[in-house]
C-alpha cells in the first residue's frame, strides 16, 4: 500500500503522538523520519519558517504545520472530516483548546518536576533520540538541571499542586465531560479524544507513567482508545 505522507517527529514530543495516535487509528501508510533533535532547523522540510516538529509532508508533497491543524488536514483527506464532525461545535472547540493548553503543559512537570525524574527522562530522552554522539551525552546530563531548575520547578510551584495531583484533576476533569459515554466522542474516539490520547502516550516511555496508572476512570478511557489503534 502506498505511503498516504511523511511524519517529520521527535519520538518523545507530545505533539507527535497526538498525530501518531491519529494516524493509526485510521490505519494509514505512513513513514516516520525522526529528526535529530539538534538539527530541526537545517533538516525539516519546514524550515527555516517553522523549526519545531511535528510536520506533515502528504502524498502530494504539501507541508503541513502544528498539531492540531495536521491532525484536522488528515482527518479531512482521509476520513471525510468524520473525527472532527460534531453537533455541538462550541463544546468541541472548547474542550480541544482545553486539551491544548492544559494538558500539554502537564507533561512537562510529570517528566521533569523534580531533580530526580528531570535525570530519569533526559536519559531516556537521549536514547530514543536520533542525537549524534556527543550531543546525546551533553543532553543527558546537562539537559536534566535546565529542565528541572529553568521550566519545570517554576510551573509546579506556580500551579502548587504535585505533578501526579495535577495529572489526576485533568483527568477527572476530562472524563467527568463525557456523560457516561466511554469516550469524549461518545461511543467512538473523536479528536479530542485522540489529542488528549497523545498527550497522556507521550508519557508512557517513561517510569512516571505510573503516577497515571491508578487514576481509574482516566485508564479505562486510555486503555479504551488504545484498543482502537491499529498497531
Amino acid at each position: 500500500m502506498a505511503s498516504a505522507g511523511q511524519l517529520h517527529m521527535l519520538y518523545t514530543c507530545p505533539f507527535c503522538w497526538k498525530v501518531r495516535g491519529l494516524l493509526e487509528h485510521l490505519d494509514i501508510p505512513h513513514e516516520r523520519v525522526q529528526v535529530n533533535p539538534m538539527r530541526q532547523r537545517k533538516t525539516l522540510p519546514s524550515a527555516p519558517e517553522w523549526t519545531k516538529v511535528p510536520v506533515w509532508v502528504d502524498a502530494e508533497e504539501k507541508i503541513h504545520i502544528d498539531s492540531t491543524p495536521i491532525m484536522k488536514q488528515i482527518d479531512a483527506e482521509h476520513n471525510e472530516g468524520k473525527l472532527w464532525a460534531a453537533d455541538d461545535e462550541e463544546r468541541r472547540d472548547k474542550w480541544m483548546d482545553w486539551v491544548d493548553l492544559h494538558l500539554s503543559k502537564a507533561t512537562i512537570p510529570i517528566l521533569y518536576g523534580s531533580l530526580g525524574s528531570a535525570l530519569k527522562t533526559t536519559t531516556r530522552v537521549s536514547k530514543l533520540e536520533k542525537f549524534g554522539f556527543i550531543s546525546k551525552r551533553l543532553y543527558a546530563w546537562a539537559g536534566f538541571p535546565i529542565m528541572w531548575g529553568i521550566i519545570a520547578r517554576k510551573r509546579v510551584k506556580k500551579d502548587g499542586r504535585t505533578p501526579k495531583k495535577l495529572w489526576h484533576d485533568l483527568l477527572t476533569e476530562f472524563t467527568n465531560e463525557f456523560n457516561g459515554k466511554q469516550f469524549f466522542g461518545g461511543d467512538s474516539p473523536n479528536l479530542i479524544d485522540l489529542a488528549a490520547f497523545g498527550y497522556v502516550r507521550s508519557i508512557s516511555p517513561y517510569p512516571q507513567f505510573s503516577q497515571i496508572k491508578d487514576h481509574e476512570s482516566g485508564m479505562k478511557w486510555y486503555k479504551a482508545v488504545e484498543s482502537t489503534l491499529k498497531v
